[in-house]
């Protein structure tokens, strides 16, 4: 259970009060010490990411790891799902319960529905409660739309809330100013895969927009589950990106989105038991950016998410089930006989968010950002909770992130957050030392530490199983005190550019202790009606972990037309978990639940201006998948080629993309066999 310290509230206080009167100085006396933001400060050759602290930094400058995958690196990868996607980060985890439901993950153990990882679109939370993870098949983002991915590898609730435990991650897709005209795109390949898709983009005045359309499907993996439906998908898009700038000081811009996609859900080890549901998806966001100075800004947004998920298979009538007679039902279980019907039938989540923002330059030295917001999560259940009622929770927030530049050679950056929750007032604050030992030399050393609330569902599940009023299952409940999960993250990082050589290179050694995890442990219950469950699982904070381990990632441009990509991590998990408490204690592990090893190589090489050649090497050591089988290590290698070609005032390319090109491996589940797959994508674009 969370343990009460007295002093670690105290301590976080101060450290946002003292985080917040950095950034939070009167503008007229930041006007009197530094000049705007420049253009060599946004378009120089030293790249800015904005995730980290909410404000442009540089890697050097940053609190913690950074990984930018960019759409460059996607199109060379030949990436063609959202796992192919996040193995090009070190340190994740990124797998396929079965075709279509991906589980990503930063420092994972293992799960199916990992919950420890924020990730935005635009900015945009999409961490859905139903499930407490990422439902990826219902973002209603399309990989040719995205302009670049930026990635915290590390504990980020101090800058973005509860849910960015052991990090962060900000899918950024193209803006509306960005492209002119229509692109119009097609694939079509093994495992029955067709997608089509077109996006246009045009400015009117001072309003620009951009609209998209996608549709996608496949079958899934081959002869994936002979008793039961297949895990294909079918999954339609809609989206709108817009922007409006009245004058040189606001800028409007609103967001829509809606998507449905067709597919399966069930447990990966259990495919028998698939059930067919459909996501039905939407969002709308609307944000203000108003420039207060040439030292600050302010930001206001507000977004909405729906979420609705419908899954149910008929079993057959309870005595075909049971195997005897219509008449017995009736003495079995007290009701008449009827239709079994399995799944979770209608699932709805909603989410407003409204958060106010402003950032601000102090001085050449000082930079910081502050902020308050407030969310509403709602979930209707009566599968998850065994009511018809809805089950919300409200969360205020106060954040502020400050960078720090004593001397030219040392970068001292703190944040924290402050949020409001079921269990009480979290704290996470981190601090980091970034040391220029060197032109273009960077030592960094940070410390964050993290709360994590449980979500609506993790928090009031009671799933139960009924025949009419007859509970036939009882399968969850969860203990009444639920408390925080914890963590306590340090990091020392060595990052380098060596300009002569086109060289970036960054490596860390990390460790993280986690107490109070949330996890299931199995009791005994009263006996139910026959041939049914005599036990059923609880959750609680009755997990911990430590792991320890190294990441690294290096860029080599090794001429103007020829670069490599190389990221490896190695990660030592040691933990235990309560399995039961009675008759008698029972302590288990998921120490196998994480690659040891993992790690990728992505080469691209442009043979002329028409044609350019691609290669992706990963490879992963062996994984106990926690909710899936043991599966062994394997190394997969990609390859893709393009051709670029113009045909009049339209130009587009023709990719031939084969993934897995050596023996076939399974992907969680020994049963989702990967085969070798060959696509071939088209893409052409009119201007306007």
């Amino acid at each position: 259970m969370l343990k009460n310290n007295k002093r670690t509230p105290r301590l976080c206080c101060g450290m946002i009060f003292t985080t917040i009167g950095l950034v939070a100085m009167p503008v007229g006396a930041a006007r009197a010490q530094s000049g705007a933001l420049n253009e060599t400060d946004l378009l120089g050759e030293i790249p800015l990411q904005t995730v980290v602290s909410r404000f442009p930094q540089t890697a050097a400058h940053a609190p913690a790891s950074v990984t930018v995958i960019t759409a460059d690196m996607l199109r060379a990868a030949g990436a063609m799902n959202w796992v192919d996607v996040f193995r090009l980060a070190p340190g994740f985890q990124a797998y396929a319960p079965n075709a279509n439901r991906f589980g990503i993950d930063y420092h994972g153990q293992g799960r199916e529905l990992p919950n420890h990882l924020e990730v935005m679109v635009d900015g945009r939370s999409v961490y859905d409660p139903i499930q407490s993870t990422v439902v990826w098949g219902a973002l209603g983002v399309d990989l040719d739309d995205i302009d670049r991915i930026e990635i915290v590898r590390g504990p980020s609730a101090a800058a973005h809330g509860s849910n960015a435990f052991t990090g962060a991650v900000n899918i950024i897709t193209r803006s509306a100013v960005q492209d002119r005209g229509t692109r119009v795109r097609a694939t079509a390949g093994d495992r029955g895969t067709q997608q089509v898709g077109v996006r246009h983009s045009e400015q009117t005045g001072s309003f620009n927009y951009r609209v998209s359309l996608g549709f996608d499907h496949n079958n899934g993996f081959p002869n994936f589950n002979a008793a039961g439906p297949d895990d294909g998908a079918e999954t339609w898009n809609l989206g709108l990106r817009s922007t409006y700038t009245p004058n040189l000081a606001d800028t409007l811009s609103f967001d829509g989105g809606f998507s449905r996609q067709d597919t399966v859900f069930g447990d990966a080890d259990r495919p028998d038991e698939y059930l067919p549901v459909r996501y039905y998806s939407q969002h709308q966001r609307v944000a203000w950016e108003h420039q207060l100075s040439d030292t600050s800004d302010f930001e206001l947004t507000l977004y909405h998410n729906y979420l609705r998920t419908y899954g149910v298979r008929d079993l057959g009538p309870v005595s075909a089930l049971l195997g005897v007679s219509p008449v017995v039902v009736p003495l079995l279980l007290g009701i008449p006989d009827q239709h079994s019907v399995q799944g979770f039938h209608t699932i709805v989540s909603e989410r407003y968010d409204l958060e106010a923002v402003q950032r601000i330059r102090l001085s050449d030295a000082l930079t910081g950002v502050w902020g308050v917001g407030t969310r509403w999560d709602g979930v209707d259940s009566r599968f998850l909770f065994d009511d018809g009622a809805t089950h919300d929770e409200q969360r205020p927030r106060l954040f502020a992130q400050s960078e720090w530049l004593p001397t030219t050679d040392l970068a001292i950056s703190t944040g924290v957050m402050l949020e409001k929750t079921r269990i009480g007032t979290l704290v996470s604050p981190r601090v980091s030392f970034n040391y220029l030992i060197h032109p273009n030399h960077t030592l960094r050393l940070s410390n964050a530490r993290g709360q994590r609330a449980p979500s609506i569902t993790e928090a009031e599940e009671r799933q139960v199983f009924r025949l009419g009023d007859v509970i036939t299952e009882d399968q969850r409940r969860v203990v009444a005190n639920l408390g925080a999960e914890r963590i306590n993250n340090l990091e020392l990082a060595y990052l380098a550019h060596f300009p002569e050589q086109e060289i970036d290179f960054d490596i860390k050694l990390f460790r993280e202790e986690v107490r109070d995890g949330l996890d299931d442990y199995r009791e005994s219950i009263a006996a139910l009606p026959p041939f049914f469950d005599s036990e059923r699982l609880v959750r609680d904070n009755v997990a911990r972990w430590n792991a320890a381990g190294a990441e690294a990632q290096a860029v080599y441009h090794l001429s103007s037309r020829t670069w490599f990509r190389l990221h490896y991590a190695n990660q030592d998990l040691n933990s235990r978990r309560v399995a039961r408490f009675d008759p008698a204690l029972q302590i288990r592990n998921f120490d196998g639940g994480t690659p040891r090893h993992s790690g990728g190589l992505l080469v691209n090489h442009r043979w002329s201006d028409a044609l350019d050649f691609g290669i992706f090497v990963y490879s992963q050591s062996a994984v106990d998948w926690r909710n899936g089988n043991p599966i062994s290590g394997f190394t997969r290698v990609d390859a893709q080629a393009t051709w670029h070609f113009k045909a009049g005032s339209s130009k587009g390319d023709l990719q031939l993309v084969a993934q897995n090109l050596g023996p076939d491996y399974s992907e969680f589940n020994r049963a989702n066999v990967f085969e070798t797959a060959v696509y071939l994508r088209a893409r052409l674009d009119f201007p306007d």
